[in-house]
C-alpha cells in the first residue's frame, strides 16, 4: 500500500506545483488589483507620499520575486543523492558562483569514487539496503524518489522534490518569504475584505471580483498559519542542528542515554548562532545579508561528510564510536521500514 501511495505522490507532483503557483499568484493579483490601490492612493499623495508609494511598491515586488525565485530553486535544485553530486570545490572557489556552482549542476560520480571518499574519512562503508549504494552520513533513502538523499529532511509533494542538502536553504527561505507576505497581505487587506463581504453595497471600483478577494484573504490566513507552523518547525531544526528525520532519531537516542545515565550529544549541534551560520552558509564569502539576496548560494560542504561539534570530539573514542554506531543503526532502521 505504501508503494502505491509513494507512486501516486510522485506522479501528482507537477499538479501540486501548478496548484501552488496558481494560489500564490491569485493572491498576488488580489494584492495589486485591490489592496495596493486601496491602501495607496497615488492621485491624492504629495511628492513624498508618492516617493513612499514607490518604495512600498518596490518592496512588495521584491517580496513577490523572492517567493517565486526560492520556490523555483527548491523545485529545480537537486537535493543531492549518492549517484549525483555537486563538485566538492563549489564552496571554496568564488569564481564559480555564476557558473556551474551557482546552478548546482550535478555531475555523475561512480560508486567507486564514493567508496574512496567515505573510506578516507571514516574507514568504513555503509550500504543502503534498498538501492545498494554507498550511503554517506546523514543520508536517508526516499521511498518516493527511490534513492538516497544527502542530509535528507523529507519529500515534499509541493515542490515535487526531496528537501535535502543542496535545496534545503531555498525551501526554508521560500516558506519565510511566503509567511511574511501572507501576514503583510492580510494586515493591509482586511478592510477591502470587509468591503468585499458587504454584498448590499454595490460600490466596488475594482476589476478583481469580490468573491475572489474574500477567498484570497481567507486563503492567505490559512496558508500563513499552516506554512508558518512548518516554517517555525524548520527554524527550530536549523537552530538545533537537526533534520526532521534526525529529530525523531535523536529523541529516541536521548531516551536511551537517559536510561543509561548518560548525556546525549548531537554531534552536529554547534550552538544556535553557529548552526544558523552553517545552514545559510554565512561566512567571509557570503556575509549575513546575502540571506536577503535572491541569488543561488551553495550550502556548506559536499553533503557526504559533515563537521562535528567540539563536545563530540571531547568524548572518549569509545563513546564517539557508539554515537556513530547509533547513527548507522538509525539509518538502517529507516531503510527497513518499507520492507
Amino acid at each position: 500500500m505504501s508503494k502505491v501511495v509513494d507512486k501516486a505522490v510522485d506522479k501528482a507532483g507537477p499538479l501540486f506545483i501548478a496548484i501552488g503557483v496558481f494560489l500564490i499568484d491569485l493572491c498576488v493579483l488580489a494584492f495589486y488589483g485591490v489592496v495596493f490601490p486601496y491602501s495607496h492612493a497615488w492621485s491624492d499623495a504629495s511628492f513624498f507620499g508618492k516617493l513612499w508609494i514607490a518604495l512600498v511598491l518596490t518592496f512588495t515586488l521584491y517580496m513577490v520575486y523572492c517567493i517565486h525565485f526560492h520556490y523555483y530553486m527548491a523545485i529545480k535544485t537537486p537535493p543531492g543523492s549518492t549517484t549525483t553530486t555537486t563538485p566538492s570545490n563549489s564552496s571554496s572557489n568564488p569564481s564559480t558562483i555564476d557558473s556551474s556552482t551557482s546552478n548546482h549542476q550535478e555531475h555523475e560520480v561512480s560508486g567507486r569514487e564514493m567508496l574512496l571518499d567515505m573510506e578516507e574519512e571514516s574507514g568504513t562503508v555503509k550500504l543502503c539496503k534498498k538501492c545498494h549504494l554507498p550511503k554517506p552520513e546523514r543520508a536517508h533513502h526516499c521511498s518516493v524518489c527511490n534513492k538516497c538523499i544527502m542530509r535528507f529532511d523529507h519529500h515534499c509533494p509541493w515542490i515535487h522534490n526531496c528537501v535535502g542538502h543542496f535545496n534545503h536553504r531555498y525551501f526554508v527561505l521560500f516558506m519565510t518569504y511566503l509567511v511574511f507576505s501572507a501576514a503583510y497581505f492580510v494586515y493591509f487587506g482586511w478592510r477591502p475584505f470587509i468591503i468585499s463581504m458587504d454584498v448590499v453595497n454595490s460600490d466596488w471600483p475594482y476589476y478583481f471580483p469580490r468573491p475572489l478577494m474574500a477567498f484570497c484573504i481567507i486563503l492567505a490566513i490559512c496558508m500563513g498559519l499552516a506554512i508558518g507552523g512548518l516554517c517555525g518547525w524548520h527554524y527550530f531544526l536549523i537552530l538545533t542542528g537537526q533534520t526532521t528525520v534526525e529529530y525523531y532519531n535523536n529523541d529516541y537516542d536521548k531516551r536511551q542515554c537517559k536510561r543509561q545515565g548518560e548525556v546525549f550529544i548531537n554531534m552536529y549541534d554547534f550552538g544556535v548562532k553557529q548552526n544558523f551560520y552553517y545552514f545559510f552558509n554565512i561566512c567571509e564569502r557570503f556575509p549575513w545579508y546575502t540571506v536577503l539576496y535572491p541569488i543561488p548560494i551553495p550550502p556548506r560542504g559536499n553533503g557526504r561528510v559533515f563537521e562535528k561539534c567540539e563536545a563530540f570530539y571531547l568524548l572518549p573514542r569509545s563513546r564517539q564510536n557508539e554515537y556513530m554506531q547509533m547513527q548507522n543503526e538509525s539509518q538502517e532502521i529507516d531503510d527497513m521500514k518499507d520492507f
